[in-house]
């Protein structure tokens, strides 16, 4: 009568062991994650004014063809989960009188929709001297998946300068870390 305790002893604890994976194992299992996906994009103002109080400066942003774009399919973005910006450099191509970013004193980077509320994504307190691109430190933990999902989002540029400057081109250079679940 023992043995057959002891036989029945495994298949129980089996049962108990495989019953015990949730559904959650199995989202694990499906989720892939992409880190550093870039996304490119050039962006031109005519004129940026001396600009002490920080008053915001807007421009659309087709982040979703973007990274469509980078990923090779229209479907990416249905299949993801969380998208977090991991890096955001801003270079400057080209300015009337302007041969770096010594016109910015501090920038601010943010991101709208017209249903969605304005969120801080990278920022630079100060920026140095004599330098054309901008290293932002981007805000972590912050998902923006359905920032980017939409149509109508806006890139809102916060900066604070005390130089005026014409005919900016510049080339906002980004990359994302996302986690793509291929059964949405």
């Amino acid at each position: 009568m023992m043995n057959k305790k002891l036989l029945f002893l495994p298949v129980v604890l089996m049962t108990i062991l495989f019953s015990s994976c949730s559904d959650d194992d199995d989202v694990i299992d499906r989720l892939r994650t992409l880190n550093d996906i870039p996304a490119n994009a050039e962006v031109s103002f005519d004129y940026l004014p001396i600009n002490l109080f920080e008053i915001p400066v807007e421009t659309s942003l087709d982040l979703r063809q973007l990274i469509e774009n980078e990923l090779g399919t229209d479907e990416a973005l249905n299949q993801v989960k969380e998208i977090e910006l991991d890096d955001m450099d801003i270079v400057l191509v080209s300015a009337d009188d302007q041969e770096n970013f010594d016109f910015i004193d501090s920038v601010t980077l943010g991101i709208r929709t017209d249903d969605l509320e304005y969120k801080e994504v990278a920022i630079l307190d100060e920026v140095p001297t004599g330098i054309t691109t901008l290293d932002l430190n981007t805000t972590d933990g912050l998902y923006v998946d359905d920032y980017a999902k939409s149509e109508s989002l806006k890139l809102v540029i916060k900066f604070k300068s005390t130089q005026d400057a014409s005919n900016i081109n510049l080339k906002l250079k980004m990359k994302f870390d996302a986690k793509l679940d291929p059964s949405l």
